[in-house]
């Protein structure tokens, strides 16, 4: 059996991932919307809405990730003992605030908002980085989907059948709960790494570092991308990150203080469930897992356009009491489960491509999201009239950005995939590199027994490339040979493997785009594989038995 089929398929990690992010989103939602905390949201709407202050301490440690990664990485372990604890004691303090006479109620509300909003995005963000370094594209995106499908059901079933006691007790233990899930799911991953590993063991020794996250073998990157190709990305993070800001700002998460726990209220709850979790899945299978292999710059296009259309219909104006107003309260909220979707497949796939440390492009995005919430919360929460407005505009804005995007690659495509990223190698070579050995921004190196000359560093790194690359292109002989690739597939498959995208591969080849894709389907056939991640996880890993793949 080979290991990329295998890593391929749902596991226990890719299902307690999604567990365990079902429960902080089940989390903040308790916070927010059920009778337990309305004591302490009514008592804050002289400040200005509570969601303010735990959107708060997302941005503060979005910025602390984005500006000082090497760092919060270090201070791992201490977050990992103290946050969960810290994030309960803050749910404690917001649902208590207004039931005591100790200190000043908004003081303490505003406090264990805070601290709470620090919490939650340090679990979301492990969750999210641990199913980005070990787990395939596809599977990371079904957990997510996991995630928002379960969270339907238990944010239900804890706000409608618990008394507001029993509501703040679950929410107080959630942050704890959801920790030890996540240590669960890390060893489950742990012991797929170990069972099948993602590099060859005899590759992995001729290398000099290893990438790995949570004390797990990362999985290996398999994109080549230009500098301007990486700054179109961090702008799609953006766009996402707004995407998702002002889509739950207009649906009934924008604000706290309300009881609304279902997907609608309009219609029955099994109608609203089954019709949330088909239309998740859709999404998921047609508008991001379809599209892998389209370049960064158009791949999210399909699942920005479905979330915009969304954001025009949250602008139109209907009778509250028509069948129209039912059938667009539910647009509203299955839109917000489509943005919340598509904002972390995008961190994701960042993740995956980018040459920079992990807990900045996280910090990045989540900063984005919270800034942009928080300036929606503060100014416009008492601005109805020109809602409609700003959403018409925040909608146009995104439009154009996409186009230009899309204009801008189409036509520098075939420049950017011959132009060096680094005077030693080009994209494609330094990817190869990179799919068994990180960047050295990505990760911290392992500890070497010694310094050695700055001026023999360069021969020492020259040789091991060289090596690398003698090594790969074996590998690629000995895996063309074995499924019986014709020569022209030999061809594309050493491109693929060397990280060219599918316009680079036309541009060396000099094939028509229609013949690369045929070229590619009929190579993923013979392999057995579905996409460009599970192509390289066979090419560099072993059969079960032991013997190279």
């Amino acid at each position: 059996m080979r290991m990329g089929v295998v890593q391929s398929r749902p596991n226990a990690c890719v299902a307690l991932c999604a567990f365990g992010s079902c429960l902080n989103l089940v989390w903040c939602t308790l916070m927010g919307h059920t009778l337990g905390f309305m004591p302490a949201a009514d008592g804050m709407q002289g400040w200005t809405n509570p969601r303010a202050f735990f959107l708060a301490g997302i941005l503060v440690i979005s910025i602390l990730f984005a500006a000082f990664p090497h760092g919060m990485r270090r201070w791992n372990r201490l977050f990992m003992s103290t946050l969960p604890l810290v994030a309960s004691a803050g749910t404690a303090c917001f649902a208590l605030a207004y039931r005591q006479d100790l200190c000043d109620p908004g003081a303490l509300a505003a406090f264990g908002l805070c601290v709470s909003g620090v919490g939650y995005f340090w679990l979301v963000a492990r969750y999210n980085l641990l199913l980005a370094r070990t787990q395939l594209f596809s599977c990371a995106v079904w957990s997510i989907v996991g995630a928002l499908f379960a969270k339907l059901v238990l944010v239900e079933a804890f706000g409608a059948s618990l008394d507001s006691g029993l509501q703040v007790g679950v929410a107080v233990a959630l942050p704890i709960v959801s920790a030890l899930v996540f240590e669960i799911a890390r060893v489950a991953a742990k012991r797929q790494a170990e069972r099948n590993p993602w590099v060859d063991p005899g590759i992995a020794a001729r290398t000099s570092r290893t990438r790995t996250e949570f004390g797990i073998p990362s999985r290996p990157r398999i994109m080549a991308m230009g500098l301007s190709e990486k700054r179109d990305l961090l702008a799609i993070v953006a766009v996402a990150g707004i995407l998702l800001a002002v889509v739950r700002a207009m649906s009934f998460l924008g604000m706290w203080g309300d009881t609304h726990t279902s997907l609608s209220e309009s219609i029955a709850w099994i109608s609203s469930l089954i019709l949330g979790g088909v239309c998740l899945v859709l999404f998921a299978r047609f508008a991001l897992i379809g599209v892998q292999e389209r370049p960064m710059s158009m791949r999210f296009q399909p699942a920005i356009l479905v979330t915009l259309a969304g954001m025009f219909a949250m602008a139109l104006y209907v009778d509250p009491g028509s069948p129209a107003a039912t059938f667009l309260s539910i647009v509203v909220q299955l839109d917000e489960l489509f943005a919340h979707l598509l904002f972390w497949c995008v961190v994701i796939a960042a993740l995956d491509v980018l040459d920079v440390p992990s807990y900045r492009v996280i910090g990045f995005a989540c900063a984005v999201y919270a800034g942009v919430s928080i300036a929606w919360v503060v100014l416009m929460s008492h601005a109805t009239v020109i809602d409609t407005t700003l959403v018409l505009l925040a909608a146009y804005a995104v439009v154009v950005f996409a186009m230009r995007v899309n204009w801008r690659r189409s036509s520098a495509a075939p420049a950017a995939c011959a132009t060096p990223a680094v005077p030693a190698a080009s994209v494609a070579d330094q990817c190869a590199v990179s799919s068994v050995q990180p960047a050295a921004v990505s990760e911290k190196p392992a500890p070497v027994a010694s310094e050695p000359a700055a001026a023999d560093e360069a021969p020492a790194e020259g040789d091991a490339t060289a090596r690398l690359h003698a090594l790969i292109s074996q590998r690629c002989e000995e895996v063309a040979d074995r499924y019986g690739l014709s020569p022209r597939e030999r061809e594309v498959f050493a491109c693929m493997a060397r990280g060219r995208t599918r316009a680079g591969i036309q541009e060396d080849l000099v094939l028509s785009g229609n013949t690369v894709k045929t070229h590619v389907a009929h190579i993923y056939a013979k392999l057995d594989v579905h996409d460009r991640q599970e192509m390289m996880a066979l090419l560099l890993g072993r059969d079960d038995g032991g013997k190279t793949a």
